[in-house]
């Protein structure tokens, strides 16, 4: 394909319709008429060889191959707003950037939700879209583009991502408040006996409370796993299972409904990180987002090879 004879503002109005699943919706978005949306739409389709979007009924479905390159599509429209963000001083009064930010439920209430009030109030404009991803996915979808930064733990960089930790929790051993271990002391004994939750945000990943326990020579019996921090507190609440996570996870508020108990056992502190490409430090736009996500509080973001 000669891309000089491609307008690429066409792939702009194909994220537009696969998002908004409409046509008219997205001339509004798009601030067109609905006639010019129409019109690229029939590019897009010449161009790719394909339908995009079919109607059925009411609504219009995107096609497999629709799908299966909308990624792609945003991950190209997302780096093409770096490289002229890069180029160019970035004001948050009047930007109207859309920032993709990997993390947990945990992360978006911990990191964020303490800032969030003030981010918008001085971008009124700017957007932020919240992914729930692991830090495997998170680290590939920074690297092809598709996240500007994660939250979560990432323990070391490499040679394209770079990682600050911004805060270190204690683990606790959460419990319901009539459970039979809330009434005395937590031992290793007890801990290993009990049947336990587990959250795994990435499913197949071994988690750092496993993993220090096999290096103690011990295994936990796991029932229960679930992918966020705020369900898996409400499946403890009406179980018998205990749940071994940041000490930050139980709100205030919540206490009298939870026991947390020390956990039995030395283990590593729970690590907040903030992850980004190297190529996107010096990007204004998300030296701007790093700042207000708790990168004020400490020194500059560090590119040595560990966090």
């Amino acid at each position: 394909m000669d891309l000089r004879r491609l307008d690429l503002n066409l792939l702009v109005v194909f994220d537009t319709v696969m998002t908004e699943r409409s046509v008219s919706r997205a001339a509004d978005r798009l601030a067109l008429t609905q006639p010019a949306v129409s019109h690229a739409l029939a590019r897009l389709r010449a161009a790719c060889g394909d339908d995009i979007v079919v109607r059925r009924g009411r609504a219009m479905v995107p096609t497999p191959k629709a799908v299966a390159l909308q990624d792609e599509v945003r991950a190209l429209l997302l780096r093409a707003q770096r490289v002229f963000a890069m180029a160019s001083a970035f004001d948050p009064a009047a930007s109207q950037r859309h920032f993709q930010v990997g993390c947990s439920d945990h992360a978006a209430r911990v990191v964020l939700q303490p800032v969030i009030g003030r981010l918008l109030h001085e971008a009124p404009q700017v957007r932020l879209q919240l992914l729930h991803v692991g830090r495997t996915h998170a680290a590939d979808m920074i690297r092809s583009g598709a996240l500007d930064l994660a939250l979560g733990v990432f323990n070391s960089a490499d040679d394209t991502i770079a990682v600050r930790t911004l805060a270190e929790v204690p683990y606790a051993c959460f419990m319901r408040r009539g459970h039979a271990l809330a009434r005395r002391p937590l031992t290793l004994q007890a801990y290993l006996q009990a049947e336990h939750l587990q959250v795994l945000v990435q499913p197949g990943a071994f988690g750092g409370v496993d993993q220090t326990l096999a290096r103690l020579g011990h295994e936990r019996r796991i029932r229960l796993v679930a992918a966020h921090f705020e369900v898996a507190l409400g499946l403890l609440e009406s179980t018998d299972l205990l749940l071994t996570a940041p000490r930050d996870l139980l709100p205030r508020h919540a206490g009298e409904r939870f026991k947390a108990a020390a956990v039995p056992f030395a283990l590593d502190p729970f690590r907040h990180q903030l992850a980004l490409s190297r190529r996107a430090v010096d990007d204004p736009g998300i030296a701007w987002l790093v700042a207000r996500l708790g990168g004020e509080r400490g020194p500059r973001l560090s590119l040595s090879s560990s966090a």
